[in-house]
């Protein structure tokens, strides 16, 4: 450790062009803090009126996904800088960070000081560490641009960290909002665009009665299962939890209908005993379903329209499946 803030300070990107008299300055506005194992440094929804510098330890920045469970994000190490962005630009954290197994940090500012005081009392330091701020955003854009140019692997791994759900491996709620927006904008007028969703009925007497590391395993055997009886993923998706949604471009009423028939047969006849260990165990599946321009006229609506349909069905007693103008909302 080096417990001398100027040397650290140095050491960091940010402020390794900053001059002696600077660093004195922010050096004098920066202390040490302590934090046990998995103490939190800031939350969700904290102000953003200071920066971290990682002296000994490790950082993890923690988000929620879609269900709200917590997902590792980035990891800090010794040297590392971290929070800056919210600090110059005053947005509120949006997620959190916390130590795994204890360690050191240095704080800027420190106190009850914010940037913005030091703004006013140090106008000149302030603007130069603005400047080197701004200097390094623009080196981290030059150098993603770069990296998408020249190497497709790496853009690929990208891909599929931001579109691929973890659990199941299918396509994750964002690609499935993307992809159907696409599929609005490439639409020739007069075809329509066609949307299922399905979610079991009983799922959550798997859970109740199983646990729900089977649960997990369940829906992974559903999705490839569901993979290999569609023939490929590109179409299907996990939309949020337990519910799944197929895209079908140019699809009608009636074959929406015989893709419902064709999926719910087959979900229904799975036997889950190598999971649940029982046999007798059946699933029970509700359908939305919902067609472009009739029941929505962009992809936002339309989801709209069919998401509700899954809850409804199991409402009625399960194994429904339902377009917009049979939901009655009572």
């Amino acid at each position: 450790m080096t417990s001398d803030p100027k040397r650290l300070l140095k050491s960091t990107a940010l402020f390794s062009s900053s001059s002696d008299e600077d660093l004195a300055v922010i050096a004098s506005h920066s202390g040490f803090l302590e934090f046990s194992d998995n103490e939190l440094v800031f939350s969700p929804g904290d102000d953003s009126a200071r920066l971290y510098i990682v002296e000994d330890g490790e950082v993890v920045i923690r988000k929620d996904d879609d269900e709200g469970q917590p997902v590792d994000i980035a990891r800090f190490l010794s040297g590392d800088t971290f929070g800056e962005l919210d600090m110059f630009t005053g947005e509120l954290r949006n997620a959190s960070a916390a130590v795994s197994g204890g360690g050191s940090l240095l704080v800027f500012p420190k106190g009850d000081n914010s940037f913005n005081d030091i703004l006013k009392d140090h106008p000149q330091v302030s603007a130069r560490l603005l400047h080197a701020f701004l200097v390094q955003v623009s080196a981290r854009i030059r150098g993603v641009n770069s990296l998408v140019k020249e190497n497709s692997p790496l853009v690929q791994e990208l891909k599929r960290q931001v579109y691929v759900d973890k659990l199941t491996g299918l396509n994750n709620k964002t690609s499935f909002e993307e992809t159907l927006a696409r599929a609005f904008s490439s639409r020739d007028t007069g075809n329509s665009t066609g949307l299922l969703m399905y979610k079991p009925d009983n799922f959550k007497e798997i859970n109740d009665n199983y646990g729900h590391e089977a649960g997990d395993k369940v829906l992974r055997f559903i999705a490839d299962d569901l993979c290999e009886l569609m023939g490929n993923r590109d179409m299907l998706f996990r939309y949020m939890g337990n519910e799944n949604a197929l895209i079908l471009p140019g699809a009608g009423r009636v074959e929406l209908l015989k893709q419902a028939e064709k999926i719910g047969n087959h979900l229904r006849s799975l036997n889950l005993r190598e999971i649940l260990g029982d046999d007798t165990f059946r699933l029970s599946v509700s359908f939305g379903l919902g067609m472009a321009p009739e029941h929505g006229s962009d992809a936002v609506s339309l989801i709209e329209a069919v998401h509700p349909l899954t809850l409804e069905g199991r409402r009625r007693g399960g194994n429904c499946c339902l377009f917009p103008e049979d939901f009655i909302d009572i």
